[in-house]
């Protein structure tokens, strides 16, 4: 018997999937020496007894609901191998992009369920094929196996409005915003579904159950808030998303300058509840200040805005905002990193094109001074990568957002910025493994279209041309309104083969930029410096630019 570090098993795991019928390959693979494959007779472990782990576990992991077409891709991409993966693909009706996004998650979650149970030196064959087997076994859970939820995954659902006066939105979006943030900052290694995963539920009635199977989490947290002029009421409760139990409830009743200690007294709560072993966290934070209940206001205000981030003009109204909430009070994190993402959105969504080396200035001044207040702060970490990116200073951005990823797990934007630095400099496979990798956390997310839009352009780069048609075709789907999306698409078209469809895409492009050329394309409506990007990239992008002209962009 042989002990595996982590990176060893996963490699071994993926190495027996790919050499799955070949025995003679599969005799010399490490997992033989597993504690996996250990049998009481002490009997060797043999070729046979290894594909029969594999497709036992798969087929017991996989076998309920909507998992089954994880299974399926399994199924005809090892087991009963189609030819190449794009007849795979076909075969089940799958774009190969969107095949190999559900390839990547059925082997990273049998890859995992495995080595929970080389950990635990079960008998992982007998374990599953007890479930396969027994005429009367549930097809969800796999007997003796932990469950394939992150241990300390949560959602926090939009609270609910009481105060029948939609113009309390705001400030009922806000606590929750707030609550987001602060479980994401203060629980390292906690998987927190992101703020605008979370709020496609808004005005939903779902069952808790289907809430957690939909986005893979333990916990849900829901609440609402009864907001009047002086004073706050708000209701809490945790729930446990897989036996549906309330796990605890609370009531909390406030002045609205005492919103900042609610949500204080809810993320305690809510770290003990579910033993987030958070006794030390707890006793190092700091002291938060009330500060000023007005400024308070105003920074929520400006939150409401600055969370849609397809309306360029939002950007500029939420920055008012946040300037006034700083007069208030001069120490302001929420305000201060409120101005630096405004204005790094500016840039990096080409909202003005005009300046940008004064509008990161000045993101720059604003993340130093939160930072000096608060340097583990979430979004203090997130505005800082994005930051580095817009600066096309790729290789610190990366390790900015690996902290990041670190710190939560279940931010599909910081796996989207791990692959536009990627791409910038110049791993372009490695690129879209990272899209794909948010794509599969966060497939309902409204800023999908970012990560989609960077995934188009990897496979473009990589020579993908009708993957990334389709890629584009589903980013422009979740925002029609990105401009720079009809060119890409139109690029994209004309590579595949589809001039007709590629004219039409430029044609509404140029109804709204008329006197674009290829060379102003590249030049004008780069997100980042051109001159930082890798000599790769600038090779690879020459092919997007070509099927501009083949499109009919002049050059």
């Amino acid at each position: 018997m042989r002990l595996l570090t982590r990176p060893d098993f996963e490699s071994a795991v993926r190495d027996a999937l790919r050499h799955y019928t070949q025995a003679d390959l599969l005799a010399g693979n490490p997992l033989l020496q597993a504690r996996l494959l250990a049998h009481p007779d002490s009997s060797a472990a043999t070729p046979q007894s290894l594909q029969t782990l594999l497709a036992d576990a798969a087929k017991a992991l996989f076998a309920g609901g909507r998992d089954q077409r994880l299974y399926r891709v399994l199924d005809l991409t090892y087991f009963n191998p189609a030819p190449k993966q794009e007849a795979a693909a076909s075969r089940l009706g799958l774009s190969f992009s969107t095949y190999r996004r559900h390839l990547t998650s059925g082997v990273d979650r049998l890859t995992e369920w495995l080595w929970q149970q080389e950990q635990h030196g079960l008998d992982a064959s007998a374990s599953a094929a007890s479930v396969v087997h027994a005429p009367n076994a549930s097809p969800a859970p796999i007997a003796g196996a932990p469950s394939t939820r992150p241990r300390l995954s949560v959602v926090i659902l939009p609270f609910l409005n009481l105060s029948n006066d939609p113009g309390m939105d705001y400030l009922v979006d806000g606590i929750v915003d707030s609550l987001i943030t602060d479980l994401s900052s203060r629980v390292p290694g906690s998987f927190v579904i992101s703020r605008s995963t979370a709020f496609t539920y808004k005005g939903r009635s779902v069952a808790i159950r289907e809430v957690g199977q939909e986005l893979g989490v333990r916990y849900v947290l829901e609440g609402s808030v009864l907001a009047g002029p002086s004073r706050v009421r708000v209701n809490a409760q945790l729930i446990d998303a897989e036996s549906d139990e309330h796990l605890w409830s609370e009531r909390f009743d406030k002045s609205r300058g005492e919103i900042l200690a609610v949500q204080d007294e809810i993320v305690g709560r809510l770290s003990r509840s579910v033993g987030f072993q958070m006794v030390r966290v707890e006793a190092a934070r700091p002291t938060r200040s009330g500060g000023s209940s007005d400024a308070l206001d105003l920074v929520m205000r400006a939150r409401a805005l600055i969370n849609d981030v397809k309306r360029k003009e939002n950007a500029e109204n939420a920055i008012d905002l946040f300037r006034q909430a700083l007069e208030l009070d001069r120490d302001s994190v929420d305000a201060m990193l409120g101005i630096a993402l405004a204005r790094i959105y500016q840039v990096i969504n080409l909202y003005r094109l005009q300046g940008r080396d004064a509008l990161l200035d000045e993101a720059e001044e604003m993340v130093t001074r939160a930072m000096a207040l608060t340097p583990d702060h979430f979004v203090v970490q997130k505005a800082r990568g994005l930051l580095l990116r817009a600066r096309g200073r790729f290789s610190e951005a990366i390790v900015a957002t690996e902290a990041l990823i670190a710190r939560n797990p279940g931010e599909p934007t910081a796996y989207k910025e791990m692959g536009l630095n990627k791409l910038y400099l110049g791993a372009t496979r490695e690129a879209v493994e990272w899209f794909w990798r948010a794509d599969e956390i966060a497939p309902r997310d409204p800023e999908r279209w970012t990560w989609l839009q960077g995934l188009g352009r990897a496979l473009m780069q990589s020579g993908h041309d009708t993957e990334a048609v389709d890629a584009l075709t589903q980013a422009m789907d979740c925002n029609p309104s990105y401009l720079r999306g009809k060119a890409m698409l139109a690029a994209a078209e004309a590579l595949s083969g589809n001039l007709g469809g590629a004219k039409l895409h430029l044609a509404e492009y140029l109804m709204i930029e008329p006197n674009m050329t290829v060379r102003r394309f590249a030049e004008q409506r780069s997100s980042v410096p051109p001159e930082a990007v890798s000599p790769t990239y600038r090779r690879e992008s020459e092919r997007i630019l070509e099927g501009l002209r083949r499109a009919g962009m002049p050059d």
